[in-house]
């Protein structure tokens, strides 16, 4: 875990938050941390609206195998992916229910802001998997 986290320390894109006892890096809303004392690192995911909880064995295995970028962007992909099906819902309820041209419009825009960032981390992600 040591080398994702160095991976992440010297991501360009990664955002450092050092404090006192800890180093922690944060992208896309995902943050690792390592303690200074015992050098433990863990991974945490916002999962929730206002708090980070840490990832499962399953995406510690992800990082492990498409390192700390790759596995960020695989996340926040899903992540999207869930917001959509999401939005796709709430249109088709508000189609079949007060059809407020507001709310509609709204929804619209949310998708279209949310596909927008889908397409540029795909571009991010095509671009890393050149490199490779």
């Amino acid at each position: 875990m040591l080398e994702i986290f160095d991976e992440a320390k010297n991501d360009y894109a990664t955002t450092i938050l050092n404090d006192t006892g800890y180093e922690a890096c944060i992208y896309l809303g995902v943050k690792i941390t390592k303690d200074i004392s015992t050098d433990e690192v863990k991974i945490f995911d916002p999962s929730s609206v206002n708090y980070y909880i840490e990832v499962d064995d399953e995406l510690y295995e992800l990082f492990y195998h498409k390192g700390w970028k790759g596995a960020v962007i695989d996340i926040t992909l899903k992540k999207y992916k869930e917001k959509l099906e999401r939005i796709k819902l709430s249109v088709s309820n508000e189609m079949n229910g007060n059809q407020s041209p507001k709310r509609l419009r709204i929804l619209k825009e949310s998708r279209q802001q949310i596909l927008n960032k889908y397409y540029k981390l795909t571009q991010k992600l095509n671009e890393k998997k050149e490199n490779i």
